[in-house]
This record gives structure tokens, sequence and C-alpha cells, in this order.
């Protein structure tokens, strides 16, 4: 009797039924352990490009809520809104601040006029207080004042700093956004750096001007 060969590994049986069993044991079986490393793999794959999709998905969701949450000044022109300004430190007053620091940015600055030089006029929305600071070449954040001829006021531990913020028909009140506020119209504005006790603070308070009222409604640039 011929001999029927398995044309997987070319081996060489009797029967039929002996090559039904040997590929029953021998290669049926084999397939059945590799078939699920095949699946194992597939899913990996398709695992890692979800997770990679999701992490773009998270970054352009970022982007979004960054840039939507992220306002920036606007346009010049698109306001002007005034507000008087007061610096104080260790109880003398530095403001009204000299011609020099007349008109040193378009987005806010202080000028000519009622006012002059303690008078803060925003030309766009959403300018920070820290812009005309920069602009000015000082600057002011939540832990110091930098002021020209002045070392960087910072809190010591006696001195600190303070800034109240008095809106139109309101009273006075802390402000803790220091650099970062964005001053409403008419607003009055104290920067405060010293040991002071309340009733000096509430001296100093009463010192700021109110003069921004009668540069309210010009609408001309100055340059």
């Amino acid at each position: 009797m011929d001999k029927i060969t398995c044309e997987t590994c070319s081996r060489r049986f009797k029967t039929a039924e002996a090559l039904e069993q040997h590929k029953s044991a021998a290669h049926n079986r084999h397939m059945k352990e590799t078939k699920p490393h095949g699946k194992r793999k597939l899913t990996k794959t398709k695992l890692i490009l979800m997770l990679v999709l999701i992490g773009a998905i998270g970054l352009v969701g970022y982007a979004i809520y960054w840039s939507s949450t992220s306002v920036g000044p606007g346009t010049i022109g698109s306001t002007h809104i005034h507000a008087d300004f007061a610096i104080y430190v260790d109880g003398k007053q530095i403001t009204p601040l000299p011609r020099q620091y007349f008109v040193l940015s378009p987005y806010m600055h202080v000028e000519e006029g009622p006012g002059a030089g303690s008078v803060l006029h925003m030309h766009a929305t959403n300018v920070p207080l820290k812009m005309f600071f920069e602009s000015a070449g000082m600057k002011l954040d939540s832990k110091c004042l930098e002021l020209n001829n002045y070392n960087s006021l910072c809190d010591d531990g006696v001195n600190t700093l303070k800034m109240f913020v008095k809106h139109s028909n309101s009273t006075w009140g802390s402000n803790y956004e220091y650099g970062d506020y964005v001053f409403k119209d008419l607003d009055k504005i104290l920067i405060s750096y010293g040991s002071e006790t309340q009733d000096k603070i509430v001296l100093e308070q009463n010192n700021v001007t109110d003069f921004s009222k009668d540069n309210s409604g010009k609408m001309m640039i100055t340059r």
C-alpha cells in the first residue's frame, strides 16, 4: 500500500486515518496555540492607536480651552476708560508721575490734562495694570513693587506691599490681583508699601485724586 504524505510536514503514514490523527494532534493544536497570539498582537496595536488618538484629542481640547480662557489685550481704540491712582512708599507719595513717564504705551499710560500723571488712560480692552508699569521700566506683582530710583520693594516681614481699589459708587477694598488687575472706568487705585497703620492707609486712600471723571468720554487716542 502506498503511504500517504502529510502536506504540512511531509511525514508519511500508512492509512488516511493515521494521517488525520496526526493532523489533529500536531498541526491543529499548533494552529490553536498560534491563533490567539495573533489576536493579542492585534489588540495591543489597537490599544496603542487608541491611546495615541485619546492623547491627540486631549491636546486639541486643551489648546481650545487655553485659547478661550486666555484673553489678551484688545485692539487699540477698543475702549477708552480712566482710573485715578496713587503710589506710596513708606508714607511718601510717588505720584503724580513726572512727564518723562507720559504716553509710553498706546495701551495704557498717563498723560497731560486733568490729573496729569495720576490718571491712567486705558485705550484697549483687557489691559492689565502691569503693562503700564512695564512700559515705564517698573514692575508690579503680588510680592514686589519695582520703581525707578528705588530698590525692589518686597514683603520682608515688617514692610508689606498692599493694593486697594475703590470702584465708582463703592467703598475701598483690598485687591490681590496687583499687576494682573484690569481696572474699571472711574476706579481709584492705591498701591502702598511700608508698615503703615490702618489710619495712615485711610489717609492715603483719601489722597487719591478724583480726576478720572474729568477725562471720561474722551475718545481720541493721545500719542
